[in-house]
């Protein structure tokens, strides 16, 4: 029952002007239940600038895309509204995520050891992990897209 109100709820979401902004104050509240605010805003934060990353290459590209939209507990998406050329252009489309999401994580950390920030450094921890989480060369995820740029049968599943 909860999955199937989370589907309607994310398609009313899509269709709204405001589809990014308001599902980033849903997942902010959502992570805020059992993260602590501080540390919800950071977490987004972190996602939206992984999501950023392939936005912009995608910008860079010609590649017309649809606003980002957050979903709780899963991460963020940006779609792609016309398909890259070519597997190159579709690898380099997903780099840009844990590239920029590297360099987010980065900037957090070293804010982190600068200030003598627990949270900061917790955080930064999360950035890397999640960037480095999604490189697993698995279907959609961005190693999954990175690896068919390499060979179709280069990837997990």
């Amino acid at each position: 029952i909860l999955a199937s109100k989370g589907k309607y709820l994310i398609s009313a979401l899509k269709l709204t002007k405001f589809a990014s902004l308001s599902s980033m104050i849903l997942t902010v509240g959502a992570y805020t239940a059992f993260y602590g605010f501080p540390y919800a805003v950071g977490m987004t934060s972190l996602i939206l600038i992984h999501e950023s990353g392939h936005a912009l290459v995608m910008k860079r590209m010609g590649i017309p895309f649809s606003p980002m939209v957050f979903v709780p507990f899963m991460g963020a998406a940006v779609a792609m509204k016309k398909q890259p050329r070519d597997a190159y252009q579709e690898a380099l489309v997903a780099f840009g995520g844990p590239v920029l999401g590297s360099l987010g994580a980065l900037g957090f950390a070293g804010a982190g050891q600068a200030t003598g920030s627990d949270l900061l450094i917790a955080l930064a921890d999360f950035g890397f992990m999640i960037n480095l989480f999604n490189m697993i060369p698995l279907g959609m995820m961005d190693g999954g897209r990175i690896c068919g740029a390499v060979s179709p049968y280069a990837g997990l599943v």
